[in-house]
């Protein structure tokens, strides 16, 4: 398993673009990764658009070890994530029986039927290991590629903050190997001095 020691962050939603929300889970994300000594050189934004979300991944592919993505995994028509994946990586979709009768499970336990829409989320492709969800109805994929002869790991996490904590603490770096190095960061504080005045310092 080759060891990560870059990654880029992709956040994934309109709603990112239009100021609606804030992205806290760039920063979450880029903060543990910088923990584990893994450099994040890139972050950014992509709306609900299947091509500019497969441009932004082929591109994260090229320069990255790791690319994470996160949102984009719901039951509707604009959550497009796992159709750039599998776009990207030249694979077909099809419908995971165990994870169609996990969903059909979740919603029987609240007292309710399944929207045909959410059997979206049962998709997956040969290349991805399912990534788990007890606690939402998105799984993730952790998928092992080589797009243009370099090796790279596609690893898809949910958009709500408290599943995409337990999924990537719980399912998705146990999976992964990590530097032995580690990043560290010393911090001055300064009072009554310019910026300037304390870069020339």
């Amino acid at each position: 398993m080759p060891v990560i020691r870059s990654a880029e962050i992709i956040t994934v939603g309109t709603e990112l673009l239009l100021g609606e929300i804030v992205d806290t889970n760039s920063a979450r994300l880029a903060q543990d990764l910088a923990e584990l000594g893994v450099d994040v050189y890139w972050s950014l934004r992509v709306g609900d658009n299947r091509g500019r979300l497969a441009q932004a991944l082929t591109a994260a592919l090229a320069r990255s070890d790791l690319v994470l993505l996160t949102g984009g995994l719901g039951p509707t028509d604009d959550d497009l994530t796992r159709d750039a994946v599998a776009h990207v990586v030249g694979e077909e979709q099809r419908v995971d029986p165990e994870l169609e009768q996990w969903l059909r499970r979740y919603f029987e336990g609240r007292g309710a039927a399944m929207p045909n829409s959410n059997l979206r989320q049962a998709h997956v492709i040969d290349s991805a290991t399912v990534l788990p969800n007890p606690i939402g109805t998105a799984p993730g994929w952790l998928v092992r590629t080589d797009v243009g002869g370099r090796p790279g790991t596609i690893v898809t996490l949910p958009g709500p903050p408290r599943e995409l904590e337990r999924m990537w603490s719980q399912e998705a770096k146990p999976l992964l190997e990590f530097p032995s190095s580690r990043l560290f960061v010393r911090t001055f504080k300064t009072l009554g001095v310019g910026e300037s005045h304390v870069a020339e310092l």
